[in-house]
């Protein structure tokens, strides 16, 4: 196996790393209406993004995803509120990339991982990128580290 570029081994699990990317720039765009609301001395606005900002930045720090090779499972968490999503092995579907464009450019590439629940098929983001290459390199090292479980599924 080669060296992993988008987790961290911690005994038999493996855990992404944290990407900051897209959801910076989205605190960061918050953050600069929060100055802008400085400048201009309207405290509404100071409040509102500042606030909001502050969600958003402890949002993108509680996102998680593990793949768990003890218990055969991923173990995927997005946003605040939200309570962690176990996802056998055994339930798993396909992993679907989606690549958004305005006009000839990549604005957004996101990987969403499928699965069985009750009979139904249901769907959650793992993360986020700004080009497909990262998003590739990502899935190629989650089907290396399924494959170390010689698990017979093909991702």
């Amino acid at each position: 196996m080669t060296a992993l570029k988008e987790f961290q081994k911690d005994g038999n699990q493996y855990v992404m790393k944290r990407q900051y990317g897209f959801g910076l720039l989205v605190v960061g765009g918050m953050l600069a209406f929060t100055i802008g609301g400085i400048y201009y001395k309207n405290t509404t606005v100071i409040w509102v993004f500042g606030i909001l900002s502050i969600i958003c930045f402890m949002a993108i720090w509680s996102q998680r995803f593990v793949i768990d090779l003890d218990r055969n499972e991923f173990i995927i968490k997005n946003g605040l509120i939200n309570k962690p999503v176990q996802i056998p092995f055994a339930d798993f579907v396909n992993f679907e990339l989606v690549k958004i464009k305005h006009y000839l450019i990549t604005t957004n590439v996101c990987l969403n991982l499928y699965y069985m629940k009750n009979n139904k098929e249901k769907c959650t983001g793992v993360a986020q990128a700004f080009t497909t290459k990262s998003i590739q390199r990502l899935i190629n090292e989650i089907n290396e580290i399924v494959k170390l479980n010689e698990h017979s599924r093909k991702i």
